[in-house]
């Protein structure tokens, strides 16, 4: 018989952009923080969909200097808050099932389905965007020649952070008392 195969303790899971001894840590660790607790989470998942919004409004910006540097300095600062997000929900939303128990398996499965079924329908707004932002359409005498990149980053950061936000959302806050 043979015997089940370890898997490395640095693994790198590329799909989900996560490492085991990343997850694993994130899940021990028991220090105190502002971001396990619901208000501070929900403000970040807040401060997330402002960056999101300000990257489209930058379609609006006809100076292409101005907006490009708007855009740059939005999608640095989106990057960031990304990475709080996750780090506030203890990458739960990102880890690939062999590291998480069935209770996390779970609750990132229903936060997937919900972001999920919310990136379907924003999607389709942002096709509609973007063709009324096209020669043909009717805004397009408002907003600059180049208007792609905002409209990308925003919807890139968007389907990235979406697992995060929901299920950042929805978990109440940790006890204080289990810190060692």
């Amino acid at each position: 018989m043979t015997e089940p195969k370890q898997t490395p303790k640095n693994r790198f899971y590329w799909l989900e952009g996560v490492s085991r001894s990343e997850v694993e840590k994130s899940l021990a660790d028991r220090r105190p923080s502002r971001l396990r607790e619901q208000r501070p989470r929900r403000m970040l998942v807040g401060a997330v969909a402002l960056v999101i919004v300000a990257l489209v409004l930058t379609l609006f910006i006809t100076q292409d200097k101005v907006r490009s540097y708007l855009e740059v300095l939005l999608a640095l600062a989106g990057v960031v808050l990304y990475l709080q997000l996750r780090k506030a929900v203890r990458l739960v939303s990102d880890a690939p099932n062999e590291l998480l128990d069935e209770r996390q398996i779970a609750l990132r499965d229903a936060a997937h389905t919900v972001a999920y079924r919310t990136l379907v329908t924003l999607s389709i707004a942002y096709g509609l965007m973007v063709y009324a932002v096209t020669p043909h359409g009717i805004l397009h005498p408002h907003v600059g020649d180049v208007f792609w990149t905002g409209l990308a980053w925003s919807y890139l950061l968007f389907a990235s952070s979406l697992p995060a936000m929901v299920l950042a959302w929805q978990l109440p806050s940790e006890p204080r008392d289990e810190a060692a």
